[in-house]
């Protein structure tokens, strides 16, 4: 990376390199500046080739060769989803990679949800949509829920806002995600009535998150503008 800003003519992409990996050191996700790793290990090759001492460039190549074959040891583990899910935890990856900490157990949530909803008096579930502050659980429930008398699930989560179904009516709703102050504004009497868990105690996104039940004073199409997080 150093050497691209000692080129005037690779400057810029030194540049366009060292700003991603800036700006995801704070925001974002780790991968998303993954693309400049190719750039930065050729131009690092490069610049190990023009070492015009015999000794010291073989002496500088042994090193990469050698670091590379570490840290490919290391980030191997830390990045390729080969630790069994029971040992994610034990491991600290979960705390590492939140990719391996929210890639465990959504079967699990999936069942956690439908069986609060399945609890709910019948009166209320016939009319009980689930709204997710996440797209998570909506996306497990289509996959792993009973698809005869699966609930309606949606989430004002990024894209998937803009998937609502057509002239949806509901009463009540199961607020996963949200505490009752959270959405006291749009319900009556909102109240906690579980926290779902992960798996093997994962610190997965849905650890320990709170599901909210109340009775709408709105209709979904009205409040959906408010509940729309493209964060």
């Amino acid at each position: 990376m150093i050497s691209l800003f000692r080129n005037r003519e690779l400057r810029p992409i030194g540049i366009a390199c060292a700003v991603p990996l800036v700006l995801f050191l704070f925001v974002g996700k780790s991968y998303y500046a993954a693309g400049t790793i190719p750039i930065a290990l050729a131009q690092g090759l490069m610049a190990t080739s023009r070492i015009k001492l015999p000794r010291l460039r073989s002496g500088v190549q042994t090193a990469v060769v050698a670091a590379s074959v570490l840290e490919f040891a290391v980030f191997f583990f830390l990045v390729v989803p080969v630790t069994p899910p029971d040992r994610i935890h034990a491991a600290r990856l979960d705390t590492v990679n939140e990719v391996f900490a929210d890639s465990v157990g959504w079967d699990d949530i999936a069942k956690q949800v439908t069986t609060i909803y399945d609890h709910l008096p019948a009166s209320e579930r016939a009319t009980t949509v689930i709204i997710s502050a996440y797209y998570g659980v909506p996306g497990a429930l289509d996959i792993y829920d009973r698809a005869s008398d699966r609930p309606v699930a949606i989430s004002p989560q990024l894209s998937d806002s803009y998937w609502l179904p057509n002239n949806l009516t509901a009463t009540y709703a199961l607020m996963v995600d949200y505490q009752p102050s959270d959405v006291a504004w749009m319900c009556t009497s909102p109240t906690v009535i579980a926290h779902l868990t992960v798996p093997f105690d994962v610190a997965g996104l849905e650890q320990g998150a709170p599901v909210t039940f109340c009775q709408l004073s709105a209709p979904i199409p009205k409040v959906w503008g408010r509940l729309r997080n493209f964060s």
